[in-house]
Order: C-alpha cells, then structure tokens, then sequence
C-alpha cells in the first residue's frame, strides 16, 4: 500500500486536491503502522483458505474473522 501511496503522490502534485492527499497520507500510515484494510466479509477464497489452514468449517472460520474484527473496533 505504501508504494501505491508514494507512486500517487508522484503524479503532479498541483493536481491533487486536499482531500487525496490526506487519503493517501492515512494510507501509507497505516502500512508503517503494520495495518491493512481488509474486507467486512470475507470471499470465498479467504474463508477456503482460513478452513484449510485450521482444519476448521468455513463455518467457524467466518465465525473466527467475525470476532477478529469486532474485537479490533
């Protein structure tokens, strides 16, 4: 996500409004701060994934991905 933010803020700066350039700011921040945006549910292949990583259901994997990010509120 950083190199996406730092290629951005390459582009003519002139041309980027207040507000993009805070985005992107916030943006790399989170990267430095080891953060990521991850979806509020899960696709088919993150929960396949998590199932066969813990030998759980796909069931109590989305019930796992649930509570991380509740508890991350």
């Amino acid at each position: 996500m950083k190199d996406a933010a730092r290629m951005l803020q390459d582009v003519n700066e002139s041309m980027l409004s207040e507000r993009m350039r805070f985005a992107l700011n916030e943006v790399e921040q989170m990267g430095i701060r080891g953060l990521t945006a991850v979806p509020v549910k899960p696709t088919q292949e993150m929960l396949t994934a998590g199932a066969s990583a813990g030998h759980i259901s796909i069931e109590t994997v989305m019930a796992v991905y649930t509570a991380m990010l509740r508890a991350a509120d």
